[in-house]
Formats: C-alpha cells, sequence, structure tokens
C-alpha cells in the first residue's frame, strides 16, 4: 500500500483497504439556473451527434439533466408562492 492511493478502513474490523482507481477525471460544470441545465443538455446533444458519446450514454444523461430541471424550476416556484404569501399577509 502507498501513501499516495486512497484507502478505507473498515469501521468494524479496522482493515484499511486500497479503494479503487476513478474512471476519470472527475467533470465540472455550472447546473443552478435553467439555462445552465439547458446549455449542458446541448452539448451533450452535440457530443451525441458527434458520436463521441453513444446515444444510451447521453439519453442517460439528458434525463438526469431533466431532472434537476425540474428540481430548479419546483425550488423557484416555491420561492415565489412564499412571497406572495408573505405579501398577502401583510396586507
Amino acid at each position: 500500500m502507498s501513501d499516495r492511493e486512497p484507502v478505507i478502513i473498515d469501521g468494524i474490523t479496522g482493515d484499511v483497504e486500497t479503494m479503487p482507481p476513478q474512471k476519470g477525471k472527475r467533470y465540472r460544470c455550472e447546473l443552478d439556473t435553467v439555462q445552465d441545465v439547458k446549455r449542458e443538455m446541448a452539448k451533450v446533444y452535440r457530443e451525441c451527434r458527434s458520436n463521441m458519446i453513444d446515444a444510451q450514454t447521453g439519453t442517460k444523461l439528458t434525463w438526469i439533466l431533466g431532472e434537476i430541471k425540474k428540481t430548479i424550476v419546483d425550488n423557484e416556484l416555491e420561492q415565489r408562492i412564499e412571497a406572495l404569501e408573505q405579501q398577502a399577509v401583510k396586507k
């Protein structure tokens, strides 16, 4: 075991095991707004069209992005409703 390899320690036995290597570099992108998600969906679409990723992977990624978009929209609607309710209480 090298000092540079990530390890995991079993909480029951105390055994130390080397973690498997990561598959690739971690991908980062902004997904805070619907516009961000739209941009990422378009990127996935272009990568599928260019055969950079297979359609099955593209479909999965697009579905996940769609769920993220729904969550963003739900959160925005919830905040707007709360603001309207607070205004109604003040009047």
